[in-house]
């Protein structure tokens, strides 16, 4: 790599850090409602799991599946409530795993078109389920697609515009998964009044809405110009380029330096990797941002909000009413939503690592507040006490730790091998819920533990550990990039220490030749592909 391509790739990276926020949007909106397309997959995935757990306080679904409980109401047991979130989570391993070999073998792109696919014909199963087993492995089945898209959407993002909007792009999928619970909410509000089966049937055919409209927005995307830049497809790495921005925004010399400041990156990560696998997250600098990106996605889970999503199971056995209840799940639902958009003001002016810190240690004071609250001799102001909380419970996460993990995860993996970085973090992210799934069923269940609310001081204290891990270990990210998180991981700086150490990404390299084989050959491929194009013409 010549010193003039250095010089591109600087100027390249100093444009984007300097870009506002205002001018990325006027200039890359194409690009990105590309990204914001493809991650309304993420809707689908938020209203099923938002239908499951809503079904366990349905009239009509308990009549169909549930059993007799011990204050003789119909219930789903805690131990198929634990059966069925396990059977998705079961298949989103599966699915991660497999995107984590397709995306890179094959892009983003073809692999969001295949899955989608498979998904038209996944969703029959749940549809015409007849007892819980059927409905277990309609769950495990559609699970899998489901990994399949909560990670390629977050590196999707996290590649096709510049650093000014990726924030934003990233924390969408947030706003995506959010607005899945929402609806799933409101249409299991909506058919609590159906007596019949299609009162829980109706809201699985809904899920036929959304696969042809997303497949015509994947058909048209552009693929990752840093997938094409990796597998040696330049020429289309530059069309993809040129296609985020408008018509004639981009001159040749413009793409020289972006697809410059792409192959520096590249070569500072060839130092520790030198092919794209699973395997390679494990090395070097590697497994620190993996490790880094599991724990970080997993507090979502041990912060203490996933109890917030069995807030009508348990309000009703509190006393509440069933339309209460489902109505008080619907605000927590929407207040996801509003969180994310409330992030979007401050993500830039605070950073990621304040904002997860902050958040982790409020919902460590409302969880110990509802604990406290669990302690008491119970009664409907009690209970309503319990569920304001409740509700400011899910504010705070959506305001702090719900949408900024999306950035965090996308930012700090290698370019290397994000995808799968981004897929094992997942993946520690899906055990999780696993485990969280089947102790919280028991914690609330009247037939099991019986904690109700004092479940609160057990997720105090995950969330204690979770923040004083975060403390230690989460770095910044904000406001830097690709090529400067390498270097600051290569040189192993505290995470304390990332947002006021001074990093020269290019002077870093100044001393020593870049020409790598990984750059020969992505220059040859380059000569190669323009030779042939002008022999065609």
């Amino acid at each position: 790599m010549t010193d003039i391509l250095i010089a591109k790739a600087q100027t390249a990276a100093e444009e984007e850090k300097a870009m506002p926020w205002k001018q990325a949007v006027r200039t890359f909106w194409r690009g990105g409602l590309f990204s914001m397309g493809l991650s309304v997959a993420l809707i689908m995935e938020g209203y099923d799991i938002g239908l499951l757990k809503a079904f366990y306080g349905h009239p009509a679904f308990l009549e169909s599946f549930g059993s007799i409980g011990p204050n003789g109401k119909l219930l789903i047991t805690a131990d198929w409530q634990a059966g069925l979130s396990n059977a998705v989570s079961a298949g989103q391993v599966c699915g991660l795993l497999l995107n984590g070999w397709a995306s890179y073998t094959f892009g983003y792109r073809r692999t969001y078109i295949c899955a989608m696919t498979a998904m038209i014909a996944t969703i029959f199963i749940p549809v015409f389920a007849v007892n819980l087993p059927m409905l277990l492995a309609g769950n495990f089945i559609n699970g899998i697609p489901w990994g399949v898209f909560q990670t390629l959407t977050t590196a999707y993002a996290a590649e096709i515009c510049p650093m000014a909007l990726r924030a934003h792009l990233t924390s969408f999928v947030n706003i995506c998964w959010a607005s899945g619970l929402f609806i799933a909410a409101a249409v299991v509000r909506g058919t609590i009044s159906i007596p019949s089966q299609w009162g829980w049937r109706v809201p699985y055919i809904l899920q036929w809405l959304w696969p042809v409209p997303l497949l015509v927005v994947a058909w048209f995307a552009p693929e990752s110009p840093w997938w094409l830049a990796r597998n040696g497809r330049r020429e289309e790495a530059r069309k993809s380029i040129i296609r985020t921005a408008p018509p004639g925004y981009f001159s040749s010399e413009d793409v020289d330096a972006r697809m410059a400041l792409m192959d520096h990156t590249f070569q500072i990560e060839l130092e520790e990797t030198k092919k794209a696998s699973l395997f390679n997250c494990f090395k070097g600098t590697n497994f620190r941002r993996l490790e880094i990106c599991c724990v970080v996605w997993s507090v979502q889970y041990w912060c203490g909000q996933p109890m917030t999503g069995y807030s009508s199971y348990f309000l009703q056995n509190a006393g509440l009413s069933t339309d209460t209840a489902f109505s008080l799940n619907l605000g927590n639902y929407s207040l996801l939503i509003f969180g994310t958009l409330v992030v979007w003001s401050y993500v830039y002016k605070i950073g990621r690592r304040r904002i997860y810190l902050v958040g982790q240690a409020l919902m460590a004071l409302e969880l110990g507040i509802i604990g406290i609250l669990g302690c008491i001799p119970q009664s409907s102001s009690v209970s309503y006490g319990i569920g304001a909380l409740m509700l400011l419970l899910n504010l705070t996460f959506a305001c702090t730790v719900g949408p900024v993990c999306y950035t965090i995860v996308a930012e700090l993996p290698s370019a290397e091998v994000r995808a799968q970085t981004i897929v094992l973090a997942r993946a520690s992210y899906v055990i999780s819920g696993i485990i969280n799934a089947q102790i919280t069923p028991r914690m609330l269940s009247l037939e099991q533990w019986n904690w109700g609310s004092k479940c609160g001081f057990f997720f105090l204290g995950t969330n204690i550990l979770s923040f004083t891990y975060c403390y230690f270990r989460l770095p910044e990210s904000r406001g830097r990039s690709y090529g400067e998180l390498d270097v600051l991981f290569l040189n192993k700086v505290p995470a304390r220490k990332f947002k006021t150490t001074k990093v020269e990404e290019f002077e870093a390299h100044d001393a020593e030749p870049l020409e790598t084989a990984y750059v020969d050959q992505k220059l040859e491929t380059e000569h190669v592909e323009r030779r042939n194009q002008e022999r065609k013409g």
